[in-house]
């Protein structure tokens, strides 16, 4: 069918930059983080990069488990980046 041919063609022209970011995010992880910095970026690619789109859903839209495990993230980020991403997750 058309439409399906029309879908798979966007979907493959995104394919390879999905598998550079992967590659990127792999990399990632087989550095140690170290410093509450590392700590908070690996958090951040965790809920922005690797979770599903659910992962950024408004509060009230979402599971409380995923509100849970945000909210538990987001402290654990701490600092200014904790509130960029309460706020991003906000209302």
């Amino acid at each position: 069918m058309p439409e399906a041919k029309e879908h798979n063609r966007p979907v493959g022209e995104q394919r390879p930059h999905y598998e550079a970011l992967d590659e990127l995010i792999d990399q990632m992880w087989a550095i140690p983080a170290q410093t509450p910095e590392g700590k908070a970026v690996k958090i951040m690619v965790l809920i922005c990069s690797v979770m599903g789109k659910d992962w950024s859903e408004h509060d009230g839209e979402v599971d409380v488990e995923i509100r849970l495990a945000r909210a538990l993230m987001i402290e654990l980020v701490g600092g200014e980046p904790a509130a960029q991403l309460r706020d991003q997750f906000a209302a």
